[in-house]
């Protein structure tokens, strides 16, 4: 919340409208306890972003249309844009890393391959999310009741929906070969004093 008030609520309101977000977001600091709802869709097209080194692509259901020859008679064009930087992008996976490595998305370690992803649950709940990436495919997973009701005690994003995608990403990466996230030239590793938050 201090992040948010130093940087400024119509800041990170405009940051979350290039990563794809259009539904309407709180305007006050209630923003970083995740007082706004938003889509599957629309949070899975935003981590898109993050493994594609900052581009943005509009979510689409179909990707081309053919006739009774086997002719594409309608295709969907692909017009990519750059949302956010490369090196800012790295950032955010190698932080969503670290959910994966050590954090509440430790299952997904199971798959055995670079990933990166965020857990999630409402109040109560009611809703259980987890949205992650291989440097080629995101995907989210939401559990939860069409009307607003309690999923059960403990039922987390990591309870409830992690299993589920793990599950998932596992047959759709099978026949894909193991890739690294890139790491942009803008970036570099340094080591720090866990103590102090500065250079030793």
């Amino acid at each position: 919340m201090r992040l948010l008030e130093q940087i400024g609520v119509p800041e990170v309101v405009t940051i979350a409208n290039n990563l794809g977000i259009r539904s309407p977001l709180s305007q006050d600091l209630s923003l970083a306890l995740g007082s706004s709802s938003v889509t599957l869709q629309e949070i899975t097209s935003a981590y898109g972003v993050f493994a594609d080194q900052g581009l943005w692509l509009e979510p689409y259901l179909i990707t081309h249309a053919k006739n009774l020859n086997g002719e594409i008679i309608e295709q969907h064009q692909f017009e990519p844009r750059q949302a956010m930087t490369k090196e800012n992008a790295y950032l955010i996976t190698n932080m969503l890393m670290d959910v994966i490595s050590s954090g509440t998305g430790r299952l997904a370690k199971s798959i055995g391959r670079p990933l990166a992803g965020k857990t999630g649950t409402t109040n109560s709940y009611n809703d259980a999310w987890f949205v992650g990436y291989a440097p080629n495919l995101a995907t989210g997973v939401w559990v939860g009741f069409d009307e607003v009701r309690t999923l059960g005690r403990l039922e987390s994003g990591a309870q409830a929906a992690l299993p589920i995608w793990t599950q998932f990403m596992e047959q759709a990466l099978r026949n894909s070969p193991v890739t690294t996230f890139p790491i942009p030239e803008g970036i570099q590793f340094a080591q720090i004093d866990t103590t102090t938050g500065n250079l030793p």
